[in-house]
Formats: structure tokens, sequence, C-alpha cells
């Protein structure tokens, strides 16, 4: 038996396949263990987000959730996911949309438990190879010596942008002019004292790079030619490495994009900075850090601080910060922004309705034409930041994630809308798939798709004992347009079909 035991689940829509494939295989002597097995796409969907497992082994042909779009949808959630697809279609289109999926290996039924055993052991074979390739191994402690410098001495002379260049050429660290620069801090509970390796083997698939350990944290010098297009999947999968590789979760914070080594010692406080804004482990939102705009550079730098002391600073702190940048005198548009930024952050972390209460409690529904003074404008502003802090602190202490009761909030009143997914979700919230849906199990107690579909079928199911409604009109009201797919959801979750639940109501009647 190898040394790695991989986590596998297996899907596809043959009941007796599934159930060959599931209880025929010796799982364990081939250095696998079986967690889960699904007959629909959509079912294979949860068990990943629920069970997070190293392989997933999937038809093509899945009813609900096509295996090649199972298979984007999984990458999302979990970027270290290997891909097999078992499939009765040998056909071009086919195997080109596995190559389009970076599946792992393309299997063709009909195919023998020996013919697939011995396939799953070559796919345990290219798993345990790449997990080899993200060991820790020995590095140049020039190329160390020389990022420390750059990211930590701040009596540094790095004026000479061409020598530093040269420097880091002479290292190892090969790019190209023009390049953009970043700063990412990465902390954890328990790192190993090669853990920078381990980051590096990771962000240089996407970016030229560097690591260091300072302070219990790693600190990475990012070095792109592309505009750091790919950094929400390089640090999805950072994520992902340091918790499955070595062992422990982390939070990843990433300062702004700039254009010259003599701005790195400046950007590696801001990537540290970020992390105290992580609301627990996971990537935090770069966008709160970051636009990666030039344009708006001296706005986004006061918006990131503002939201790091409503975020963490306490409240003596957030005031201090407050009356320094606010101080008496300060134009109307000034404290304005600081409004407008202060607003942001609390209804991405609050609520509307919070946002709302405290807007009135503070006088600041409509300042322009309550046409306050600036010194009375000043003072509501300051007012409306600290309640925001307050509350803020408050819901971190009742043990709710503020992330998670926004996105329990979205469910609850945008449950009808087919297209709402973790997916969407993230996006509007501007955190990755795997945070959220790591949030969300830990605050919320289940998966973003259980969530999702508990408070659809429970709509469903007031709406068919009311009466009233056509089943398909029910369904259209809960978020499926497939009145077939939705009845399949329903039998599944309540155990009968909404007609018989329908005819049982009305036989009681």
């Amino acid at each position: 038996m190898s040394e790695q035991v991989f986590t596998i689940v297996v899907a596809d829509d043959e009941e007796e396949l599934l159930e060959d494939v599931c209880e025929m295989i010796d799982w364990e002597s081939i250095g696998f263990r079986l967690v889960g097995r699904a007959n629909n796409g959509l079912d294979a969907l949860q068990l990943v987000e629920q069970l997070e497992p190293d392989l997933l082994l999937t038809d093509i042909q899945m009813p609900f959730i096509k295996g090649t779009e199972l298979a984007r949808q999984v990458r999302e959630l979990q970027p270290l996911i290997q891909i097999a697809f078992l499939t009765g279609y040998d056909d071009f289109e086919y195997a080109r949309s596995a190559i389009e999926s970076q599946v792992m290996s393309y299997l063709l039924k009909p195919i023998s438990m020996g013919e697939l055993t011995q396939a799953l052991k070559e796919i345990h074979q290219k798993m345990e190879n790449r997990f080899k390739e993200l060991m820790p191994s020995d590095g140049p402690a020039s190329r160390h010596l020389t990022v420390a410098s750059l990211l930590l001495d701040r009596n540094a002379d790095f004026s000479d942008e061409s020598e530093i260049i040269k420097r880091l050429y002479d290292t190892g660290l090969e790019f190209y002019v023009p390049f953009s620069l970043a700063v990412l801090a990465l902390s954890a509970g328990s790192l190993p004292p090669t853990a920078d390796q381990t980051v590096d083997k990771v962000l240089r698939q996407y970016f030229t790079c560097c690591s260091i350990i300072s302070g219990g944290r790693v600190l990475s010098l990012l070095i792109s030619e592309n505009g750091f297009k790919d950094l929400g999947k390089a640090l999805d999968e950072l994520y992902y490495v340091c918790k499955r590789i070595l062992g422990t979760d982390c939070t990843i914070g990433v300062s702004r994009r700039f254009g010259e080594f003599s701005g790195a010692v400046t950007a590696c406080k801001e990537a540290v900075d970020a992390l105290r804004l992580a609301d627990g482990p996971g990537l935090y939102n770069i966008d709160k850090t970051s636009s990666f705009s030039e344009e708006r550079e001296n706005t986004n730098r006061s918006a990131a601080e503002l939201d790091r002391m409503l975020f963490t600073g306490n409240r003596r702190e957030l005031e201090a910060y407050l009356e320094e940048e606010l101080s008496p005198g300060t134009r109307a548009l000034g404290i304005m922004q600081t409004m407008v930024n202060a607003q942001d952050a609390i209804l991405a972390a609050l609520g509307k309705e919070e946002l709302s209460m405290l807007l009135r409690r503070c006088s600041l529904t409509d300042p322009l034409r309550d046409k306050l003074d600036s010194e009375s404008f000043r003072r509501r502003v300051i007012e409306f930041c600290l309640a925001g802090n307050e509350r803020i602190s408050k819901r971190k202490q009742d043990g709710m994630s503020v992330l998670v009761e926004r996105t329990l909030q979205i469910i609850k009143t945008r449950y009808m809308d087919e297209s709402l997914s973790l997916n969407s979700v993230s996006e509007e919230l501007h955190v990755s798939p795997n945070y959220l849906s790591a949030n969300m199990k830990k605050y919320a107690g289940d998966t973003f798709i259980n969530l999702l579909i508990k408070k659809r079928m429970e709509t469903a199911r007031t709406l068919i004992m009311a009466g009233g409604m056509k089943i398909g009109e029910v369904s259209e009201k809960c978020g499926y347009s497939d009145q077939h797919y939705f009845s399949f959801c329903f039998k599944k979750y309540y155990g009968v079909s909404p007609v018989k639940m329908r005819k049982g109501e009305e036989n009681r009647n």
C-alpha cells in the first residue's frame, strides 16, 4: 500500500456500474479512500463541496450537471482536486473537452474492474508525484537575502532600480520589462520552517517570485508580466496546498500593485496589514486592499486603511485615526469621501438594513439636503464610523462571520434566482468560492448548496401545501426552470413527489 492516501468521490448515472466500482475496487490497497458516491452531477457537486476529496471520478454525460461543467465548477471550489472521466464516448469533441477541463485521465467504457484498478494506480502515482513536486527543497541563499532586504530593510538604498534588477538576475530570478510587482503575506497556525519553499513552488506556476519567512509569516515578492490576471487562481491553489500538504489553514493578504522595487517595503507592510482584515482562515478579499488600478491609488489607500480600522481597530485607535484623517477644517468633499468609504465597508460587513439604521442613528441619511456645516458633518461621520466599528466587533464576538451572514441574507431574499450559486455570490462579495465555502461550513454549519436547496425546498413545500399554484409555477418561483429537475430535488429532499404531497394534503382536508 502507498504511503499517501487520497480521498475519492465516484459519480456515474449507471446505477449498476456505480455500485460495482464502489464495492468491487479494493480502494485501500491502491492508496485511495472512497468517501462518497453520486448518480448525478448535482449530488456530485454537493459532495465535493462538503467532503473536499482529492479525486473525482465521473462520467461525462451526467443528469443535471454534465461532467465537463461539473469539472469546471469543482475546480473553482477546490483548485487542487484531480478529475478523471469514465465515459462511453470515444469522440474527439469529448476528448477535447476533457483536455480543456484539465482532467488527469480519460477512461473509456466498457472497462473491467481490473483495468480500472490499474488505471487508478497510475492516477495515484501521478497525484503522488504532484505532491512530491510541492515538497520543500533547498534554494539559493543569496536570493532570499536579497529579497529579505527589499521587503524588510527600511534603511536600505533602493534608488538604483537597474542595480536591484541585476542583483535579482544574479540570484536566478528571471523576468522581463515591463513588469508589475506585488507582495504577498501568508500566516497560519503552524508553519514548517521550509513553508516558503512550498509557497514558491505554487506561485512560480503563475509568476516570478521569491518567498522568505519572517516573523512567523511567509512573505513573497511577486513579479508579473501580465498584470496579475491569474492572481485569484494562484491564491486559491496556494490556500489548498497549505491545507492539504502543509496540514494547516492559512490566511493570505496581498498588497497593491506597484512598479518599482523601491516600493517593496511599503507594499510588504500593506500585505501584512491585509492579514488583519481576514475574518478567520482563508483568502483575504484582495479588492479591499487594492483594485490593482493606478488611477485611484490615493483613494484606495485611504479606503483600505479605513477598512482595516473598522474591522480590526478598537474604538480608541479608530477615533485617533479619524481625528487625524478628518481634522477640523477638512473640506466637505474629503469628509464625504470618508463617509462613502465607510458605507461601502459597513454594507459589506453588516448588510443594507444595519447600514440604514446606523445612518439614521447618526443623522446622515441626507447630509447635503440637511445643509450641515463642515464641523457638524465631520463629527457625525466620525460617530457613524465608531458605531459601525462597534457593530462589527459585536458580530465577531457573537461568533458569526459577517461574510456568512451576508451570504445567508442573499439566500433568503434571492433564492428564486436560478443563476444564484456559490460562484456568483463569491464574486459579488469579492471573495474566492473556496473561502466562502469554508466559512459557510464553519459558521453556518452546512455548505452553500445545501443551504440554498433547503431554502428553496421549504418555500416550495409551503406553496404546494397552500394550493392555488401549478407545480410548474411553484418550480419557477423557487428557482427551477426545469420542472423535472425541481421534482427530482423535491422528492430527494422530502421523500415524496410534489404531486403526492399535494394530494396527501388535499385528502387530509
